[in-house]
């Protein structure tokens, strides 16, 4: 059997993995999104104020610079986190070099040794790092004071979203030559729903009027309405 029809079987069934997870990812951005549209912060929504924070970073990431130092000390840090929690170690999901030695003496040598872990590989790019801070830094400074910076918090929240998405792309994309389009919009898919998912958790830190549980069940409520759809374009 030619070795494209072996694949078949595999390449089906991430196909049908990505038609799940893209409407379980849209659901859920949907809810946060109505969630946050809400709660009044400084003049504007919540929503507004996030918003504006991402599309201050897509700006940047498309015409000034991209600060690819932060999101390396981010993935570095996630993946010695990954190699502790589940084994292995891999800090990219870049194909390694063929000219690096088995041997292993090098930095390069391990990390190619390391390439078989899938959840560790990818471990790294679900976890929007900076996020997380911004949400436990304004929990901290609810705790310690009545203060409120909720202009100021969901601006830092939009743009750090932003620059985990982006930057996470922008990696994924350096492996794109080498995977089939399902398995890199699989990628793309899981990582953007992993994300929503930590995003989702965190936001009541900062944002006590957010309820996770509330977020999760209009998601799901959304999404169902989403298969209904492509199940009547597919079949009816």
């Amino acid at each position: 059997m030619p070795s494209s029809l072996k694949t078949l079987p595999g390449r089906f069934i991430k196909a049908v993995m990505v038609l799940v997870v893209l409407p379980l990812a849209i659901g859920l951005l949907t809810s946060i999104q109505g969630q946050l549209a809400l709660i009044a912060a400084a003049g504007a929504t919540f929503r507004e104020w996030l918003e504006w924070g991402f599309l201050t970073y897509v700006g940047i990431h498309v015409l000034l610079f991209r600060p690819g130092a932060l999101f390396r000390v981010s993935r570095q840090l996630l993946s010695a986190m990954a190699v502790w929690l589940f084994g292995g170690q891999v800090t990219s999901v870049e194909e390694p070099k063929t000219g690096a030695k088995s041997s292993g003496a090098g930095k390069g040598g391990a990390e190619a040794a390391a390439q078989g872990s899938t959840l560790v590989a990818f471990s790294p790019y679900v976890v929007p790092v900076y996020t997380v801070l911004v949400c436990l830094i304004s929990w901290a400074v609810r705790q310690w004071g009545p203060q409120r910076a909720d202009g100021p918090t969901a601006f830092l929240i939009g743009l750090t979203v932003a620059f985990h998405w982006l930057m996470t792309a922008d990696e994924l994309q350096q492996s794109r030559k080498r995977w089939h389009l399902e398995m890199y919009l699989l990628a793309l898919g899981l990582v953007f729903l992993m994300t929503l998912l930590i995003v989702a958790a965190c936001l009541p830190l900062a944002v006590p009027e957010v309820s996770f549980v509330s977020t999760l069940a209009e998601g799901l409520a959304t999404a169902r309405g989403l298969y209904g759809s492509i199940l009547q374009r597919l079949f009816l």
